[in-house]
């Protein structure tokens, strides 16, 4: 008899804790105003869902934290300019992402024809980019993240000093070894400084017909272009 009372104790603690447990639900933008968020949510949060045309804007700012995923559609704007997302950020559409500063804690995609700017802040696992999207990456702790691309789409790495698989490579474009997908190529690592001055030091996959293109920045493109001006001028 003890045994089952203390069993039946157990699974009335069971079902009182997920009782209290929080539910995700979701918290819709898509009115064509800016939001600002500065306070901590547990829902999923999604700007412009199912409503194109709206143009809404959402700011995650300092002390602002999403403890799930963001996800943007149509021609919503994200600006990530501080707080975390603890979980991931899907960009779709022809949604438009600001990253700046904060934090994105699992995987940051950019889907369909989305475009990211990658200028500050950190991401914890990886970025990916499918369809037409493209990504551009100036600075940020991208750290050990790993970089997949597909289909058509485009990451552009403003820098110096780029490396593939410990060789530099100097300034152009890195395409698919065998044109399938990214899962059956070989892994690659790309090492640099980007324009901001924090180093990359990623591994990277690239599939189909996207393309990495290493970028001088703007510094370095200045001295390429002084330098051919006096190659000219000595011809």
């Amino acid at each position: 008899m003890k045994m089952k009372n203390a069993t039946s104790v157990w699974a009335i603690a069971v079902v009182l804790s997920l009782s209290t447990s929080p539910v995700l639900g979701w918290i819709d933008f898509h009115d064509g105003q800016i939001h600002d968020i500065d306070y901590q949510t547990i829902d999923h949060i999604r700007v412009d869902y199912l409503t194109p045309g709206m143009q809404t804007t959402v700011n995650l700012l300092d002390g602002g934290r999403i403890i799930s995923d963001l996800f943007a559609y149509e021609n919503s704007y994200i600006n990530i300019l501080g707080g975390a997302i603890d979980w991931d950020l899907y960009a779709w559409d022809n949604s438009h992402v600001n990253f700046s500063g904060g934090s994105i804690g699992l995987y940051l995609f950019a889907e369909d024809s989305s475009h990211i700017d990658i200028s500050g802040g950190s991401i914890g696992h990886s970025l990916s980019s499918s369809g037409n999207s493209q990504v551009d990456i100036s600075g940020g702790s991208i750290g050990d993240s790993v970089l997949a691309l597909f289909d058509q789409s485009k990451i552009q790495i403003f820098g110096c000093d780029f490396s593939i698989d410990g060789i530099a490579v100097g300034y152009g474009e890195l395409t698919s070894i065998f044109g399938g997908s990214y899962n059956d190529e070989p892994m690659r690592h790309l090492t640099g400084t980007l324009a901001s001055g924090e180093l990359i030091n990623s591994v990277f996959y690239i599939g189909h017909d996207a393309k990495i293109t290493l970028v001088p920045e703007p510094a370095t493109l200045l001295l390429l272009g002084l330098a051919t001006v006096m190659v000219r001028k000595r011809r």
